[in-house]
């Protein structure tokens, strides 16, 4: 005889039920109804849109034209500055005043190899930038790598809740068939259609995930998202398991190069590394350039001399004689003398900022190292965690979950032995696939910390 409280928890469980039936209908029928724009990319398709169309590679290209307008600048010979002199009035009328006109031009010359040592400057900054666009252009490749591993696990993610929706749905028309012939209650029943109807709600959530990590890729591929989209990947092998859910991809199994080769491999690899480097050869080009401030840039200048005097002055010449044409020249030399300040400050500057290079030179390559050692053990562990669940977790989890749900088929176990076995199981595989993303995001760490790309696919 069933009490009262056990009827209305009962009762109260089946609208619950019900309701979350309807709403999950809906969820359905709106995720359906959703037009999805679907694209399919190889890893490499992408790597080459992101260098051809992502936004950040395209500025720090841009980078590129800048510098070398530069050296064009650091080339040029100064122009000359003309001249010119010219008044009227009295004052340049009369001789009595000795007002002349003049013009000319004055011209810096640049002394001590200035103009070269300027080039010099121009030239290591515009290497020091080519480096730079690399390192940024390596790093977009780090992400677009991510981004795909993420894309994969999404697809991978969806297929896995498409058969353990199969699996409960073979496991609510075993029970449907227990309870036709008085085996199996009402209450399993709704359990069993709980399970369907949980899985329901992580499909949508499967959906959101592939959304947001096409979106993602997309924006390292230099693409505006304007709509919603999935994007289908090729490379999806490394989430498969063939036959039940036992054999590990051969991706996985990668050999892991000997953490004493990787740490020099970096010392050659790491683009930014080598911008650090340049950037202390270019600071070096500066304090030589800082040191020809002692002695400034004369100004040569050349003036040619002529007056626009009355012609006749009887005042000061006699009457009918025409004064004469006055003709010269002037030569001007202009020169900063140093004589309070020798450009000590600029020296020192240039000279202090060249030594501070090979300390954040010491800085980085410490980082490296520890990047290097923190990756390479995280990829160890992984890799153990990818065996483990490869030889062990997934082959046994499997088994007991088909075990269970035949145990229940033939009456020799409950529901919810079942039920928890098909979820442990469920658990498991994602619990797989998130090792596998974090197994191939250390691959990425490994890779940024090397600066040198160590899987081909």
């Amino acid at each position: 005889m069933i009490s009262n409280k056990v009827l209305l928890v009962i009762i109260c469980s089946l609208a619950f039920f019900s309701n979350t039936l309807a709403l999950a209908e809906v969820s359905s029928d709106l995720t359906v109804s959703s037009p999805l724009k679907v694209r399919r990319f190889l890893l490499a398709t992408c790597f080459k849109k992101a260098d051809d169309f992502n936004k950040e590679i395209l500025v720090a290209t841009t980078n590129l034209s800048i510098a070398k307008a530069l050296i064009i600048i650091a080339k040029a010979i100064p122009n000359p500055v003309y001249n010119l002199l010219y008044g009227w009035g009295p004052a340049w009328e009369y001789i009595v005043a000795g007002n002349n006109q003049q013009f000319g031009w004055t011209q810096e010359i640049q002394i001590l190899g200035r103009r070269s040592k300027k080039t010099n400057v121009a030239n290591a900054n515009y290497f020091q930038i080519a480096f730079q666009v690399e390192a940024i252009r390596f790093n977009v490749h780090n992400q677009v790598r991510r981004a795909y591993i993420d894309l994969a696990a999404a697809h991978a993610y969806e297929n896995a809740i498409k058969i353990q929706v199969g699996n409960s749905q073979k496991l609510l028309s075993i029970t449907q068939k227990r309870f036709a012939v008085g085996k199996a209650s009402g209450l399993e029943i709704e359990q069993a259609k709980l399970t369907s109807m949980q899985i329901a709600v992580l499909q949508n959530q499967a959906i959101g995930k592939l959304i947001k990590a096409s979106t993602q890729l997309c924006k390292l591929m230099g693409e505006t998202p304007y709509n919603d989209e999935i994007i289908d990947v090729d490379e999806k092998a490394i989430f498969n398991l063939a036959g039940e859910f036992n054999a590990l991809d051969p991706a996985v199994r990668r050999e892991i190069p000997p953490l004493a080769k990787l740490l020099p491999a970096a010392w050659v690899n790491r683009n930014d590394l080598k911008t650090l480097i340049q950037q202390a050869y270019t600071d070096k080009k500066s304090l030589v350039l800082a040191k020809t401030q002692r002695l400034p840039d004369p100004f040569i200048g050349f003036n040619y001399m002529f007056s626009t005097y009355k012609p006749y002055q009887p005042q000061y010449f006699l009457p009918g004689v025409k004064v004469p044409q006055q003709p010269g020249y002037l030569f001007t030399y202009g020169q900063e003398l140093p004589l309070f300040y020798q450009y000590q400050g600029q020296i020192d500057q240039a000279k202090n900022t060249w030594l501070q290079d090979f300390k954040q030179n010491d800085l980085l390559k410490s980082q490296i190292a520890l990047d290097i050692v923190l990756a390479y053990e995280a990829l160890l562990s992984l890799k153990a965690n990818l065996d483990k669940y490869q030889n062990e977790l997934l082959p046994s989890s499997f088994k007991v979950c088909q075990l269970s749900r035949r145990g229940y088929e033939l009456g020799k176990t409950d529901l919810i032995t079942a039920l928890l076995s098909q979820q442990q199981y469920m658990q498991l595989i994602f619990s797989y696939f998130d090792t596998i993303v974090a197994y191939h995001n250390a691959w990425a760490d490994l890779e940024k910390a090397i600066g040198l790309p160590l899987i081909n696919s």
